[in-house]
């Protein structure tokens, strides 16, 4: 491109929204760009060879945070279970803070 030539506007589509996260998609001509935002803020970007290969990339990294986002509502109600079975093994308790939260022994 010559010097002082106008760049051509890059224009995202958006390609996945739901309540939580939004998708877009930018051509750059050589590859397409796509970013996710969470909650309006940006999470993740990435590169693909094509716009369906943008959106396959996109769904497979959303399959993930929903992953996440479902494990950090739920504790897996093992929690107990997991305890009993450190102490058969003789697993020292945690240490509470003022808090109620674990730290290290040596603190």
């Amino acid at each position: 491109m010559e010097q002082g030539a106008a760049r051509p506007e890059i224009r995202q589509a958006l390609i996945h929204a739901d309540e939580r996260y939004q998708a877009y998609t930018m051509d750059l001509e050589y590859m397409w760009r796509w970013e996710i935002l969470r909650d309006g803020e940006f999470v993740q970007e990435g590169c693909s060879l094509s716009q369906e290969s943008a959106r396959e990339a996109v769904a497979h990294v959303l399959s993930f945070f929903r992953r996440q986002d479902e494990a950090s509502l739920n504790d897996g109600g093992k929690s107990e279970a997991i305890r009993a079975l450190l102490r058969g093994i003789g697993t020292p308790e945690p240490v509470k803070d003022e808090n109620g939260a674990a730290k290290p022994a040596h603190i």
